[in-house]
Protein backbone atom coordinates (compact mmCIF):
# COMPACT_ATOMS: atom_id res chain seq x y z
CA UNK A 1 0.00 0.00 0.00
CA UNK A 2 1.01 3.96 -0.71
CA UNK A 3 3.61 5.16 2.32
CA UNK A 4 5.87 7.96 2.57
CA UNK A 5 9.32 8.92 4.57
CA UNK A 6 9.34 11.98 6.19
CA UNK A 7 11.83 14.92 8.39
CA UNK A 8 11.43 17.27 9.94
CA UNK A 9 8.16 17.28 10.78
CA UNK A 10 6.72 20.21 13.19
CA UNK A 11 4.41 19.34 16.46
CA UNK A 12 0.35 19.66 14.87
CA UNK A 13 -2.50 20.65 17.30
CA UNK A 14 -5.77 18.55 16.98
CA UNK A 15 -8.06 18.62 16.02
CA UNK A 16 -7.46 20.13 12.49
CA UNK A 17 -9.07 20.84 8.82
CA UNK A 18 -7.31 21.03 5.43
CA UNK A 19 -8.36 20.46 2.30
CA UNK A 20 -11.81 18.68 3.56
CA UNK A 21 -9.31 16.27 5.52
CA UNK A 22 -10.82 16.42 9.42
CA UNK A 23 -7.10 15.31 11.28
CA UNK A 24 -9.32 14.49 14.66
CA UNK A 25 -6.79 13.20 17.49
CA UNK A 26 -3.93 11.51 17.78
CA UNK A 27 -2.62 8.44 19.56
CA UNK A 28 0.64 8.72 21.35
CA UNK A 29 3.33 6.57 22.26
CA UNK A 30 1.79 3.05 20.64
CA UNK A 31 4.13 -0.04 20.45
CA UNK A 32 2.76 -2.56 18.14
CA UNK A 33 5.70 -4.93 19.07
CA UNK A 34 7.62 -4.03 21.65
CA UNK A 35 10.34 -5.88 20.85
CA UNK A 36 11.15 -3.84 17.78
CA UNK A 37 10.87 -0.72 20.38
CA UNK A 38 9.09 1.25 17.20
CA UNK A 39 7.27 4.37 18.13
CA UNK A 40 3.80 4.46 16.74
CA UNK A 41 1.62 7.05 16.61
CA UNK A 42 -2.51 6.55 15.12
CA UNK A 43 -4.08 9.81 13.97
CA UNK A 44 -7.58 9.72 13.57
CA UNK A 45 -8.90 11.04 9.87
CA UNK A 46 -12.27 11.77 8.64
CA UNK A 47 -13.75 12.27 4.65
CA UNK A 48 -17.07 12.89 3.41
CA UNK A 49 -18.37 11.40 6.75
CA UNK A 50 -15.79 7.95 6.48
CA UNK A 51 -13.30 7.88 9.47
CA UNK A 52 -10.17 5.88 9.29
CA UNK A 53 -6.94 5.83 10.82
CA UNK A 54 -3.20 6.62 9.52
CA UNK A 55 -0.05 5.54 11.07
CA UNK A 56 2.99 8.18 12.39
CA UNK A 57 5.78 5.62 12.51
CA UNK A 58 9.48 7.36 13.79
CA UNK A 59 12.45 5.42 12.52
CA UNK A 60 15.62 6.90 13.55
CA UNK A 61 15.90 10.80 12.72
CA UNK A 62 12.61 9.86 9.83
CA UNK A 63 9.48 8.88 9.73
CA UNK A 64 7.04 6.22 7.96
CA UNK A 65 3.13 7.74 7.14
CA UNK A 66 1.54 4.43 6.18
CA UNK A 67 -2.47 3.35 6.21
CA UNK A 68 -3.94 1.07 8.87
CA UNK A 69 -4.90 -2.26 8.27
CA UNK A 70 -8.05 -2.13 10.21
CA UNK A 71 -9.85 0.78 9.40
CA UNK A 72 -8.36 0.46 6.07
CA UNK A 73 -9.13 3.98 3.53
CA UNK A 74 -9.46 3.62 0.06
CA UNK A 75 -6.20 4.88 -1.72
CA UNK A 76 -7.98 7.89 -3.32
CA UNK A 77 -9.20 9.00 0.30
CA UNK A 78 -5.38 7.73 1.63
CA UNK A 79 -3.93 10.28 -0.89
CA UNK A 80 -5.59 13.16 0.52
CA UNK A 81 -4.97 12.04 3.96
CA UNK A 82 -0.92 12.27 3.60
CA UNK A 83 -1.28 15.04 1.16
CA UNK A 84 -3.06 17.46 4.08
CA UNK A 85 -0.81 15.62 6.93
CA UNK A 86 2.27 16.84 5.23
CA UNK A 87 0.94 20.00 4.62
CA UNK A 88 0.06 20.91 8.49
CA UNK A 89 2.45 18.96 10.16
CA UNK A 90 5.33 21.24 7.01
CA UNK A 91 7.06 17.93 6.54
CA UNK A 92 9.73 17.64 4.05
CA UNK A 93 8.93 13.91 1.97
CA UNK A 94 12.35 11.88 1.94
CA UNK A 95 11.08 9.18 -0.55
CA UNK A 96 7.31 8.59 -1.84
CA UNK A 97 5.20 5.75 -3.45
CA UNK A 98 1.85 7.79 -3.95
CA UNK A 99 2.66 9.39 -7.09
CA UNK A 100 0.76 6.40 -8.76
CA UNK A 101 -2.66 6.90 -6.62
CA UNK A 102 -5.44 8.24 -9.23
CA UNK A 103 -6.73 11.06 -8.11
CA UNK A 104 -10.33 10.07 -6.20
CA UNK A 105 -12.57 8.19 -8.17
CA UNK A 106 -16.44 8.39 -8.66
CA UNK A 107 -18.18 7.95 -5.18
CA UNK A 108 -21.72 7.11 -6.12
CA UNK A 109 -20.76 3.83 -7.05
CA UNK A 110 -19.58 2.93 -3.65
CA UNK A 111 -21.49 2.38 -0.77
CA UNK A 112 -20.72 1.72 3.12
CA UNK A 113 -21.71 -1.14 4.75
CA UNK A 114 -24.01 0.98 6.68
CA UNK A 115 -25.61 1.89 3.70
CA UNK A 116 -29.17 0.35 2.77
CA UNK A 117 -28.81 -2.35 0.83
CA UNK A 118 -32.94 -3.16 -0.12
CA UNK A 119 -33.02 -1.61 -3.65
CA UNK A 120 -36.53 -1.43 -5.09
CA UNK A 121 -35.02 -3.29 -8.16
CA UNK A 122 -33.59 -6.71 -8.33
CA UNK A 123 -30.31 -7.63 -6.66
CA UNK A 124 -27.50 -9.77 -8.07
CA UNK A 125 -24.89 -10.04 -5.27
CA UNK A 126 -20.64 -11.04 -6.46
CA UNK A 127 -18.53 -12.11 -3.57
CA UNK A 128 -15.17 -11.18 -4.44
CA UNK A 129 -15.22 -9.53 -7.67
CA UNK A 130 -11.26 -8.90 -8.19
CA UNK A 131 -10.25 -7.75 -11.90
CA UNK A 132 -14.62 -7.17 -12.28
CA UNK A 133 -14.84 -8.78 -15.41
CA UNK A 134 -17.75 -10.93 -14.16
CA UNK A 135 -18.98 -7.84 -12.75
CA UNK A 136 -19.15 -5.63 -15.64
CA UNK A 137 -20.53 -8.40 -17.47
CA UNK A 138 -23.76 -8.68 -15.24
CA UNK A 139 -23.88 -4.80 -15.23
CA UNK A 140 -24.13 -5.08 -19.03
CA UNK A 141 -26.38 -8.48 -19.20
CA UNK A 142 -28.86 -7.45 -16.59
CA UNK A 143 -29.32 -3.33 -17.22
CA UNK A 144 -32.40 -3.15 -15.09
CA UNK A 145 -31.02 -4.94 -12.51
CA UNK A 146 -28.77 -3.44 -8.95
CA UNK A 147 -25.40 -5.22 -9.08
CA UNK A 148 -23.76 -5.35 -5.98
CA UNK A 149 -19.80 -6.32 -6.12
CA UNK A 150 -18.06 -7.33 -2.44
CA UNK A 151 -14.26 -6.68 -2.67
CA UNK A 152 -11.52 -5.79 -0.41
CA UNK A 153 -8.36 -5.37 -2.30
CA UNK A 154 -8.02 -1.80 -3.19
CA UNK A 155 -6.95 -1.76 -6.87
CA UNK A 156 -9.86 -3.84 -7.80
CA UNK A 157 -12.35 -1.69 -6.14
CA UNK A 158 -10.13 1.52 -7.75
CA UNK A 159 -10.15 -0.18 -11.11
CA UNK A 160 -13.96 -1.14 -11.18
CA UNK A 161 -15.08 2.21 -10.01
CA UNK A 162 -13.20 3.79 -12.95
CA UNK A 163 -14.40 1.35 -15.42
CA UNK A 164 -17.78 2.02 -14.21
CA UNK A 165 -17.55 5.86 -15.07
CA UNK A 166 -15.72 5.46 -18.16
CA UNK A 167 -18.44 3.28 -19.66
CA UNK A 168 -21.59 4.75 -18.22
CA UNK A 169 -22.70 1.74 -16.20
CA UNK A 170 -24.84 2.54 -13.65
CA UNK A 171 -26.46 0.11 -12.00
CA UNK A 172 -23.41 -1.45 -10.21
CA UNK A 173 -23.02 -0.70 -6.57
CA UNK A 174 -19.29 -1.25 -4.73
CA UNK A 175 -19.10 -2.47 -1.15
CA UNK A 176 -15.74 -2.62 0.90
CA UNK A 177 -16.18 -5.29 3.52
CA UNK A 178 -16.25 -8.97 4.01
CA UNK A 179 -18.53 -10.87 2.13
CA UNK A 180 -19.49 -13.44 4.67
CA UNK A 181 -21.06 -10.36 6.63
CA UNK A 182 -22.90 -8.19 4.00
CA UNK A 183 -25.87 -10.66 3.27
CA UNK A 184 -26.85 -9.79 6.95
CA UNK A 185 -27.76 -6.15 5.84
CA UNK A 186 -30.58 -7.56 2.88
CA UNK A 187 -34.41 -8.36 3.69
CA UNK A 188 -35.47 -11.80 2.88
CA UNK A 189 -36.81 -12.75 -0.90
CA UNK A 190 -35.04 -9.72 -2.37
CA UNK A 191 -32.23 -11.24 -4.56
CA UNK A 192 -31.89 -12.66 -7.96
CA UNK A 193 -28.76 -14.46 -7.90
CA UNK A 194 -25.02 -14.59 -5.76
CA UNK A 195 -21.77 -15.24 -7.23
CA UNK A 196 -18.45 -16.91 -5.29
CA UNK A 197 -16.55 -17.36 -8.18
CA UNK A 198 -12.91 -18.40 -7.31
CA UNK A 199 -12.72 -17.75 -3.06
CA UNK A 200 -9.58 -17.97 -1.80
CA UNK A 201 -9.73 -21.72 -0.07
CA UNK A 202 -7.99 -21.01 2.99
CA UNK A 203 -6.90 -24.77 3.32
CA UNK A 204 -5.11 -24.00 6.62
CA UNK A 205 -7.65 -21.95 8.01
CA UNK A 206 -10.48 -22.87 6.89
CA UNK A 207 -12.82 -20.60 9.40
CA UNK A 208 -12.39 -17.84 7.30
CA UNK A 209 -13.90 -19.60 3.64
CA UNK A 210 -16.78 -17.69 2.64
CA UNK A 211 -18.98 -20.84 2.33
CA UNK A 212 -20.51 -21.76 5.23
CA UNK A 213 -23.17 -23.74 6.95
CA UNK A 214 -24.13 -19.69 8.47
CA UNK A 215 -23.67 -18.10 4.77
CA UNK A 216 -25.63 -21.06 3.21
CA UNK A 217 -28.19 -20.05 5.26
CA UNK A 218 -28.66 -16.27 4.69
CA UNK A 219 -28.00 -16.89 0.92
CA UNK A 220 -31.09 -18.70 1.06
CA UNK A 221 -32.72 -16.48 3.15
CA UNK A 222 -31.92 -13.63 0.81
CA UNK A 223 -32.67 -15.53 -2.38
CA UNK A 224 -36.15 -15.28 -4.32
CA UNK A 225 -37.45 -18.32 -4.57
CA UNK A 226 -36.10 -19.99 -7.76
CA UNK A 227 -32.77 -17.91 -7.38
CA UNK A 228 -29.53 -19.61 -6.93
CA UNK A 229 -25.80 -19.71 -5.47
CA UNK A 230 -23.28 -19.97 -7.93
CA UNK A 231 -19.75 -21.53 -6.30
CA UNK A 232 -17.11 -21.85 -9.04
CA UNK A 233 -13.56 -23.27 -8.18
CA UNK A 234 -10.59 -24.68 -9.28
CA UNK A 235 -9.78 -26.26 -5.82
CA UNK A 236 -10.71 -29.97 -5.34
CA UNK A 237 -10.58 -29.19 -1.80
CA UNK A 238 -12.64 -26.14 -1.70
CA UNK A 239 -15.45 -28.67 -3.97
CA UNK A 240 -15.44 -31.21 -1.77
CA UNK A 241 -15.91 -29.06 1.54
CA UNK A 242 -18.49 -27.34 0.04
CA UNK A 243 -20.70 -30.21 -1.98
CA UNK A 244 -20.63 -31.26 2.09
CA UNK A 245 -21.40 -27.93 3.21
CA UNK A 246 -24.79 -28.49 0.84
CA UNK A 247 -25.78 -31.79 1.44
CA UNK A 248 -25.72 -31.11 4.96
CA UNK A 249 -29.05 -29.07 4.34
CA UNK A 250 -32.31 -30.66 5.18
CA UNK A 251 -33.08 -30.33 1.60
CA UNK A 252 -31.53 -28.69 -1.21
CA UNK A 253 -31.42 -28.71 -5.37
CA UNK A 254 -27.96 -28.90 -6.89
CA UNK A 255 -26.47 -28.63 -10.38
CA UNK A 256 -22.62 -29.74 -10.46
CA UNK A 257 -20.59 -29.18 -13.51
CA UNK A 258 -16.76 -29.76 -14.27
CA UNK A 259 -14.50 -28.11 -16.58
CA UNK A 260 -17.91 -25.82 -18.18
CA UNK A 261 -17.44 -22.70 -19.97
CA UNK A 262 -18.80 -19.29 -18.95
CA UNK A 263 -19.97 -16.64 -21.32
CA UNK A 264 -16.76 -14.60 -19.54
CA UNK A 265 -13.69 -15.58 -18.00
CA UNK A 266 -11.47 -13.80 -15.47
CA UNK A 267 -7.76 -13.32 -16.11
CA UNK A 268 -7.00 -15.75 -12.83
CA UNK A 269 -9.47 -18.87 -14.89
CA UNK A 270 -7.76 -18.06 -17.76
CA UNK A 271 -4.58 -19.30 -16.46
CA UNK A 272 -5.68 -22.41 -15.02
CA UNK A 273 -6.89 -23.50 -18.25
CA UNK A 274 -3.94 -23.04 -19.70
CA UNK A 275 -2.62 -25.09 -17.12
CA UNK A 276 -5.49 -27.81 -17.87
CA UNK A 277 -6.45 -27.63 -14.43
CA UNK A 278 -10.58 -28.64 -13.67
CA UNK A 279 -12.54 -26.13 -12.48
CA UNK A 280 -16.02 -26.77 -10.69
CA UNK A 281 -19.52 -25.25 -10.62
CA UNK A 282 -22.38 -25.79 -7.76
CA UNK A 283 -25.56 -24.04 -8.01
CA UNK A 284 -27.97 -24.34 -5.36
CA UNK A 285 -31.42 -23.52 -6.34
CA UNK A 286 -33.35 -21.65 -3.52
CA UNK A 287 -37.12 -23.17 -3.57
CA UNK A 288 -38.04 -21.32 -0.39
CA UNK A 289 -39.84 -18.31 0.66
CA UNK A 290 -38.35 -16.48 3.53
CA UNK A 291 -39.95 -14.96 6.67
CA UNK A 292 -38.40 -11.23 6.68
CA UNK A 293 -36.42 -10.42 9.57
CA UNK A 294 -36.93 -7.50 11.80
CA UNK A 295 -33.99 -6.77 14.36
CA UNK A 296 -33.51 -3.24 16.02
CA UNK A 297 -30.01 -2.73 16.46
CA UNK A 298 -28.22 0.00 18.54
CA UNK A 299 -24.45 0.28 19.58
CA UNK A 300 -24.48 2.88 21.58
CA UNK A 301 -23.20 3.59 25.06
CA UNK A 302 -25.16 4.48 27.50
CA UNK A 303 -23.64 4.88 30.69
CA UNK A 304 -19.62 5.18 31.46
CA UNK A 305 -17.59 2.69 30.83
CA UNK A 306 -14.70 1.79 33.45
CA UNK A 307 -11.59 0.60 31.56
CA UNK A 308 -9.94 -0.65 35.04
CA UNK A 309 -12.11 -3.72 34.48
CA UNK A 310 -10.30 -5.08 31.04
CA UNK A 311 -7.82 -7.46 31.07
CA UNK A 312 -6.42 -7.92 27.37
CA UNK A 313 -7.50 -11.21 26.42
CA UNK A 314 -10.25 -13.64 25.19
CA UNK A 315 -13.64 -13.94 26.21
CA UNK A 316 -15.35 -16.83 24.99
CA UNK A 317 -19.30 -16.68 24.66
CA UNK A 318 -21.40 -19.51 23.44
CA UNK A 319 -21.90 -17.32 20.26
CA UNK A 320 -19.28 -14.98 20.18
CA UNK A 321 -15.85 -13.58 21.56
CA UNK A 322 -14.68 -10.21 22.86
CA UNK A 323 -11.09 -9.96 22.89
CA UNK A 324 -9.25 -6.81 24.53
CA UNK A 325 -6.17 -6.10 22.70
CA UNK A 326 -4.85 -3.00 24.01
CA UNK A 327 -5.80 0.31 25.67
CA UNK A 328 -4.09 3.62 23.99
CA UNK A 329 -4.00 6.92 25.40
CA UNK A 330 -5.25 10.04 23.78
CA UNK A 331 -5.18 12.59 25.64
CA UNK A 332 -5.68 12.75 29.63
CA UNK A 333 -9.51 12.47 29.58
CA UNK A 334 -9.93 10.25 26.41
CA UNK A 335 -8.46 6.48 25.69
CA UNK A 336 -8.77 4.43 23.12
CA UNK A 337 -9.68 0.67 23.36
CA UNK A 338 -8.74 -1.62 20.61
CA UNK A 339 -10.71 -5.03 20.07
CA UNK A 340 -12.14 -7.81 18.51
CA UNK A 341 -15.71 -8.93 18.59
CA UNK A 342 -18.53 -10.43 16.90
CA UNK A 343 -19.24 -13.88 15.86
CA UNK A 344 -16.36 -16.89 16.19
CA UNK A 345 -15.71 -16.99 12.28
CA UNK A 346 -16.51 -13.79 11.85
CA UNK A 347 -15.50 -11.30 14.37
CA UNK A 348 -14.53 -7.32 13.76
CA UNK A 349 -11.31 -5.67 14.74
CA UNK A 350 -12.51 -2.59 16.73
CA UNK A 351 -11.76 0.93 18.14
CA UNK A 352 -13.63 2.37 20.75
CA UNK A 353 -12.94 6.33 21.80
CA UNK A 354 -13.69 6.65 25.99
CA UNK A 355 -14.33 9.54 27.41
CA UNK A 356 -16.95 11.77 28.72
CA UNK A 357 -19.09 10.07 25.61
CA UNK A 358 -17.59 6.50 24.52
CA UNK A 359 -18.60 5.10 20.81
CA UNK A 360 -17.08 3.06 18.41
CA UNK A 361 -14.43 4.95 15.96
CA UNK A 362 -16.61 2.87 13.44
CA UNK A 363 -19.67 1.04 14.07
CA UNK A 364 -19.84 -2.75 14.29
CA UNK A 365 -22.13 -3.86 11.23
CA UNK A 366 -25.66 -4.50 12.45
CA UNK A 367 -25.56 -7.99 12.64
CA UNK A 368 -27.45 -10.17 15.30
CA UNK A 369 -24.16 -11.39 17.17
CA UNK A 370 -22.87 -7.93 16.75
CA UNK A 371 -25.45 -6.83 18.92
CA UNK A 372 -25.41 -9.20 20.99
CA UNK A 373 -21.43 -8.72 22.02
CA UNK A 374 -21.82 -5.30 22.44
CA UNK A 375 -24.22 -5.51 24.88
CA UNK A 376 -22.22 -8.24 27.34
CA UNK A 377 -19.14 -5.05 26.30
CA UNK A 378 -21.23 -3.08 27.69
CA UNK A 379 -22.67 -5.29 31.13
CA UNK A 380 -18.82 -5.68 31.57
CA UNK A 381 -17.38 -2.36 31.60
CA UNK A 382 -20.63 -0.59 33.00
CA UNK A 383 -19.16 1.69 35.62
CA UNK A 384 -22.64 0.53 37.47
CA UNK A 385 -22.39 -1.94 39.85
Amino acid sequence: MPHLYLKNLKEVQYPIEKNGVKFLFKVDDIYYKKEDNKNFNLIACEIENRKFFIILQKRGEKYLLKYDKITRPLSSYLKRAYLSFIQISEAEIISSNIEGIRDKQPQKYLLTIDDNLNFNDEIIVEIGFGSGRHLLHLAKKYPKKIIIGIEIHKPSIEQVLKRCELENISNIRIIDYDGRLVLSKIQSNRVHSIYVHFPVPWDKKPHRRVISEYFINEAIRVLKKDGFLHLRTDSDNYFEYSFHQFMNLNKNELKIYKNRELEVSSKYEDRWKKMNKNIYDIFLINDTISSEIEENFNFAFDNCLDISKIEKRAYLFDEFVIHFESILQIDEKRVLIKLTMGAFERPEHLYIVVGEESYYFNNPVKHKLNQKAHNKLKEMLSCQK
